[in-house]
């Protein structure tokens, strides 16, 4: 699965809870469909690599960082 899905997601959008994170990241590869595992592997490489951060207050919303 293509790391920048998420990224121009998340740059468009600033920041976005988990859920509707998934749900655009499906509706944009509708061919491919990752099981959550895998999102959740590619969105914890994003962390790591300061794409992305997640909210201090609720955990279940990522931030992208410019």
């Amino acid at each position: 699965m293509k790391v920048s899905v998420f990224i121009v997601t998340l740059k468009a959008r600033k920041e976005e809870k988990y859920n509707p994170l998934l749900e655009e990241v499906f509706r944009q590869i509708q061919m491919f469909r990752p099981q959550p595992k895998m999102i959740k592997e590619r969105i914890e490489s994003l962390i790591e690599r300061e794409y992305l951060k997640r909210d201090e207050n609720d955990r279940s919303r990522y931030i992208y960082l410019p």
